[in-house]
């Protein structure tokens, strides 16, 4: 008798430990939803700190994730902060001599193989900018163009490694060329040409490539992993590397993410000048370091 009112009581003992045991993973389930990605939990910094159900607040969740970046530049443009110049590719060349370098280049960048002229028609930025070319002495770019599938933002496996960098090396007569990528298996160093590796997701990366690059460059250019998050961590290490009438130029900058560089052009100190330049297959984020 009294073994069976122990199995029994051991029994439900078992039940309300289940029951439980199910209610909080229910809980669980509706609050963090582990059979999809919660952007609640994923994303904390954009969450409502509120109650309400799940549904609700992933909702406004995701609405703060798209609405943050624009609302930051209508404060910026609210309060008068500088506004970027907008620009279209083809109307940034405007001179008979800027569009002759422009084409110069172009013949330069299709030799080697580079696709900023055939693509995205960046020749018509960067002519301008290194129209003078024998006083340029010193371009760095980020972003090799690896044809390893096996990292993101690849060029396939078509690519050429470091097309652009002999493009600009062949251009420029009296400028050294430098380069970096994540991936070190496309690492070279050729005449005038010199490249190391950079992790743009590490800001430690950065301070092991400014000992190995000079801090008075002409242009430096972002053809990476086409983050915002790694464009930015590029430009606060290129801001203080380029000399008076340099430039930095973030490439391949998608539509949507236009936003967040009309942010960032209203927090640039007084002595950078900003661009932003659209063109249909990828825009540019572009700064001029004011003498």
């Amino acid at each position: 008798m009294r073994n069976r009112m122990l199995a029994k009581a051991q029994q439900r003992a078992l039940s309300a430990k289940k029951n439980l045991s199910k209610q909080y993973f229910d809980y669980r389930e509706k609050r963090y939803d582990f059979h999809k990605l919660n952007v609640c939990y994923t994303f904390p910094m954009f969450q409502p700190y509120s109650s309400g159900t799940y549904e609700q607040r992933a909702k406004l969740t995701i609405n703060c994730i798209n609405q943050t970046i624009p609302s930051l530049g209508s404060l910026a443009t609210s309060i008068d902060c500088r506004p970027p110049t907008v620009v279209k590719i083809e109307d940034f060349a405007k001179t008979k001599e800027q569009l002759r370098s422009a084409s110069e280049l172009k013949r330069y960048f299709d030799t080697h193989g580079s696709d900023k002229a055939t693509l995205h028609q960046y020749h018509y930025v960067y002519g301008p900018i290194l129209m003078d070319r024998i006083k340029i002495r010193g371009v760095l770019e980020i972003g090799m163009g690896t044809n390893n599938t096996d990292v993101v933002s690849n060029m396939g496996t078509g690519g050429r490694p470091g097309a652009s960098l002999r493009a600009f090396r062949d251009y420029l007569e009296k400028a050294k060329i430098y380069g970096a990528d994540i991936d070190q298996r496309i690492l070279f160093a050729e005449d005038r040409i010199e490249t190391f590796f950079v992790d743009q997701t590490d800001p430690e990366s950065f301070v092991a490539l400014g000992k190995q690059v000079p801090s008075d460059l002409d242009l430096i250019i972002d053809d990476g992993l086409h983050s915002p998050s790694a464009n930015i961590e590029t430009l606060k290490f290129a801001l203080s590397r380029i000399k008076p009438g340099g430039w930095v130029v973030i490439e391949d900058i998608g539509t949507p993410t236009l936003p967040v560089w009309h942010v960032v052009s209203a927090l640039l100190p007084h002595h950078f000048e900003a661009h932003i330049i659209t063109a249909n297959l990828g825009n540019l984020f572009a700064v001029r370091r004011l003498g």
